[in-house]
């Protein structure tokens, strides 16, 4: 095994150790797990009947946490939004109908270009 291969192995391992390390340690301050970034494209997820409360990201911005679970997933997450996106105003326009289960349409990549598109699926 040459000298790069053996590095990007060992880096994959620890990031993928450490995620679950991160993991547990949320899991055991009663916290969820992240439900992480969507892809570009259409994700299909159900939006749970639970109140957002703040959740300020590592830079102390401010971050409205939300309960969603992906269409493929038993298990709940949170998922952060800013609470001045357009985003945070649709998804607020949908929890009174919680559970419900949404089509969320991401276009662009990178915080400038990213557009959201929330939709009753």
């Amino acid at each position: 095994m040459n000298r790069t291969n053996e590095l990007e192995e060992y880096s994959a391992k620890e990031l993928d150790r450490l995620a679950r390390e991160r993991e547990a340690a949320i899991k055991a301050k009663g916290g969820l797990p992240y439900l992480g970034s969507l892809p570009v494209g259409e994700t299909k997820l159900w939006l749970q009947p639970k109140l957002p409360t703040d959740n300020p990201d590592k830079d102390d911005k401010p971050r409205k946490q939300f309960v969603a679970r992906l269409e493929k997933d038993s298990e709940d997450k949170a998922w952060t939004v800013n609470p001045k996106s357009s985003l945070y105003r649709d998804l607020l326009g949908f929890l009174p109908k919680a559970p419900i289960q949404l089509r969320v349409i991401r276009t662009g990549e990178g915080r400038s270009e990213t557009r959201w598109t929330i939709k009753a699926a």
